[in-house]
């Protein structure tokens, strides 16, 4: 398995040109942010899929793959909350008031519609292969506090996330103080969220990764400025964010804390955005997995539970994550067809 991983991250470096000072302007257009995503989307794939075969079929190099996705851990949904809120801050620079009342609806409701399509599909799995979740364990999935297989905290936290910046954007009119009142909310839901002792870390964990990326879109003008003053800044900056990376997750592993968690989170966020101002990515094959990153991260688990059921599948490792890759591709694609229509109806009345 390592050898599929190692390919796929080849095909990364493919289409990737340098990106000269002066060609900075655009560095975090939707393109090149949505390749990060799918980057990570399929890194997701890679470490969900590992929590279901026996590990005892894993050869040596299957394990080094099952290693490299457990050490990412819950870094790996770092790069998909820093660019919601860049791309957030981005249209309330650019479209204003506007763009904050349309938030309710553009952002809240469609995605809580998304996971509602993707919840009616681990519904009918669950209750095919006759799961033993009771009725009231059913309805509360409905609103994502727990979950049926599918990955039900993320789409919470960033739900709360955008209403948090809807409620702070709309309160106070002046931005850069509604933007300290929204990193205020935000750390109220960090704490309520840390402190229920029924929820898993990662409920918790990377919110600030959010914030982190509405601030980095506050400040992008004064850091692009910066990129074309000195050619080094970029670099400058890339080994800042790798440094506090490492240095942030070295002290949490000796002195596990929040404070050093957040800190590794942070740096992790930079390092895109300082290596997006370094390269261009033009790779349709990350642009493809960009555009249905929210499905294929939605969805993946679907076809990971039904052949988890078949032994005859499931220890035949290779056939079992290949049938389960080509089988994300097609719920994918198919449910963001099918959405794209129910959203048009819905955007019509």
């Amino acid at each position: 398995m390592i050898f599929l991983l190692g390919l796929f991250v080849l095909t990364i470096f493919i289409g990737i040109k340098y990106r000269k000072k002066d060609d900075v302007d655009n560095y975090l257009a939707k393109d090149c942010t949505s390749s990060i995503c799918g980057l990570f989307a399929v890194f997701i794939f890679f470490k969900h899929f590992h929590s279901y075969p026996d590990l005892s079929l894993y050869n040596t190099f299957d394990l080094i793959a099952y290693n490299f996705t457990a050490y990412l851990g819950q870094l790996v949904v770092v790069p998909f909350l820093f660019f919601s809120g860049y791309g957030i801050y981005e249209q309330i620079k650019g479209r204003g008031d506007n763009y904050v009342k349309s938030l309710p609806k553009n952002r809240v409701l469609k995605i809580y519609l998304m996971f509602l399509l993707a919840w009616l599909a681990f519904f009918i799995v669950s209750f095919i292969f006759q799961s033993d979740y009771s009725v009231k364990h059913y309805i509360s999935s409905v609103f994502g506090i727990t979950s049926i297989g599918n990955s039900n905290w993320y789409v919470v936290v960033i739900l709360a996330m955008y209403l948090s910046t809807y409620l702070s954007f709309r309160l106070v009119p002046d931005k850069k103080m509604a933007l300290v009142i929204n990193i205020l909310i935000g750390l109220l839901v960090f704490f309520i969220l840390r402190n229920k002792p029924d929820l898993d870390s990662c409920w918790w964990n990377t919110i600030i990764a959010y914030y982190a990326g509405l601030v980095y879109s506050y400040h992008k003008e004064k850091i692009v400025a910066l990129y074309k003053k000195h050619n080094w800044t970029r670099i400058l900056l890339l080994l800042l964010s790798i440094s506090i990376t490492v240095i942030g997750g070295v002290l949490n592993i000796f002195y596990p804390s929040d404070f050093y968690f957040a800190m590794m989170v942070v740096g992790f966020s930079l390092i895109f955005p300082s290596l997006l101002a370094l390269f261009k990515i033009s790779n349709k094959f990350l642009l493809i997995l960009g555009k249905y990153t929210f499905w294929i991260y939605i969805l993946q688990r679907l076809p990971m539970m039904i052949f988890s059921y078949i032994p005859a599948i499931k220890n035949i490792v290779y056939l079992y994550f290949a049938i389960c890759m080509i089988l994300t591709a097609i719920l994918a694609f198919s449910f963001d067809k099918l959405f794209s229509q129910i959203w048009k109806k819905i955007v019509k009345k």
